[in-house]
């Protein structure tokens, strides 16, 4: 019996994938082009396409595989005669920084997208890559997601967090520079454990957040994790007219099978032996199910919503983001016009992102619970989703904008 164990264990050690993929480490970035993909470089520039993207990998205990790759990315960044447009994405489980993963190859995609959109930015991309994936072997890869979940948990600590404030520090130093940092399924998970509670110190203390604006987009995070959270945030009263923007966003699809259906399932046995929440908390969780708090992820967790987002079908191809419209207002046969992410101003009879302000207790200004429809996000992923990014490009600038305003009135 111990002998097909161990042959068993080696079989599976050997289907798994290689620990850390971005081996090619310089300060001089690799120039990609049809003869040279620069697979295996932890740094790299395609000029056809647009932008630059740096690789930064970590291993399960949530250090650096190769500190160099942190090093040539703030390199990078600074050293910049251009205002720069930065998209911090960490991924979840099943993927890694392969240059075959289809996380990578969508991250590029969107990369070019967003250079087009905003040609007068230095679009960079930081990949902040772990291991999402540790079997090849079909069916049996269902079965790592607990193992994966930890070490999740364990990622936003450390080298991870500490890497994300320097590229903050380093981003920031200009005011016009944009910095967006998208967290995805157990991505956003270690990217929660890494900033909550840097997010909201920094919350009472000036009044925002990390960098411009943080997505936590689909998060594999059950709902009870953000009691605490929402309890400790300042009151804030709903505004009747042009929405304050968060610096933290919760998106979440109701297409998203993945976190309603089998994230319940992964949680139904661990929900078993954890606390219900804290005494303290029933006056602000009046009605909650205990059970329904451990078992359900956070973007489906109808209590907490305080948006939705919805967009009409067939916003594809390279056409600038349509209007982000206020499906909040009185005459909803002539919806007040918010502000559109593109450089130009669509009809109101062209397709638009409707925005609708949900009915809850309170908004919470900075931090809001977002609905999609599936027009918005049609499934788990995002990576190839216009209506996403134009929202979140949109949202990113209402926030950075809202910032250089109150930096510009400190310096008065």
């Amino acid at each position: 019996m111990k002998k097909s164990c161990l042959i068993l264990l080696l079989l599976l050690a050997g289907c798994g994938p290689r620990d850390y993929f971005r081996t090619q480490v310089e300060l001089t970035p690799c120039t990609r082009s049809a003869n040279h993909d620069c697979q295996e470089a932890s740094l790299l520039v395609d000029e056809d396409r647009g932008y630059a993207l740096g690789f930064v990998e970590f291993d399960d205990e949530g250090r650096f595989y190769d500190a160099r790759q942190a090093e040539s990315v703030l390199h990078w960044l600074q050293n910049s005669s251009e205002p720069q447009y930065v998209v911090v994405y960490t991924h979840g489980w099943h993927h890694n920084a392969s240059d075959t993963d289809f996380n990578v190859r969508r991250f590029k995609d969107s990369l070019q997208s967003i250079k087009q959109r905003h040609p007068g930015y230095r679009v960079v991309g930081l990949y902040l890559g772990w291991r999402g994936e540790i079997l090849d072997t079909p069916y049996l890869r269902v079965l790592t997601f607990w193992n994966r979940r930890a070490v999740s948990e364990r990622l936003g600590q450390g080298p991870f967090k500490d890497f994300l404030l320097q590229v903050e520090r380093t981003v920031k130093t200009h005011s016009e520079n944009r910095l967006l940092t998208i967290g995805h399924s157990l991505g956003a998970l270690a990217m929660y454990n890494a900033l909550q509670d840097e997010w909201l110190e920094r919350l009472h203390r000036q009044g925002s957040g990390f960098g411009d604006l943080l997505l936590l987009v689909n998060p594999a995070i059950e709902a009870r994790r953000f009691i605490e959270l929402r309890q400790a945030l300042p009151d804030s009263e709903p505004v009747s007219g042009e929405p304050a923007y968060p610096s933290l966003m919760v998106i979440g699809s109701e297409a998203d099978n993945m976190t309603r259906s089998a994230f319940t399932w992964t949680r139904a046995v661990p929900a078993l032996f954890e606390p219900g929440p804290d005494p303290g908390l029933a006056p602000e969780l009046p009605e909650a199910s205990p059970w329904e708090l451990s078992t359900t992820a956070i973007g489906h967790y109808q209590p907490f919503l305080t948006h939705r987002l919805e967009s009409a079908p067939g916003l594809t191809g390279n056409a600038a983001c349509p209007a982000v419209v206020d499906g909040s207002a009185a005459l909803a046969g002539n919806p007040q016009l918010l502000a559109t992410a593109g450089d130009e101003l669509p009809q109101l009879n062209q397709p638009s992102l409707r925005l609708q302000r949900l009915p809850v207790k309170s908004q919470a200004a900075p931090l809001w619970f977002v609905q999609t429809d599936k027009n918005v996000l049609p499934n788990h992923g995002f990576l190839n989703q216009k209506p996403f990014w134009c929202f979140a490009e949109h949202s990113l600038e209402r926030t950075a904008g809202r910032i250089r305003a109150g930096q510009d009135g400190n310096v008065e």
